[in-house]
């Protein structure tokens, strides 16, 4: 894996811990600059995952990512749990 690749992955795990959402299944690979995201996606316990819509989160993640530098496009293969 390149360098590039590890930073640019590196960056999309923070900015996607920034979000209040339980990423712990979520699997960030990159490849060439392009971003996988895979596995499950769930709403975080207790009070800070009270009146998170998850689908609205994602697109603002993804959106997010899209933003970071040396990120050529993101394919999405998670599921909503």
């Amino acid at each position: 894996m390149p360098i590039e690749d590890k930073r640019t992955r590196r960056l999309v795990e923070r900015e996607i811990n920034k979000h209040p959402i339980d990423n712990t299944l979520l699997v960030v690979s990159c490849i060439n600059q392009v971003i996988y995201l895979g596995g499950v996606v769930k709403r975080l316990r207790g009070t800070l995952g009270r009146n998170v819509e998850l689908r609205d989160a994602m697109n603002n993640i993804i959106e997010a990512i899209k933003d970071i530098p040396g990120v050529k496009d993101v394919v999405c293969d998670y599921r909503i749990a």
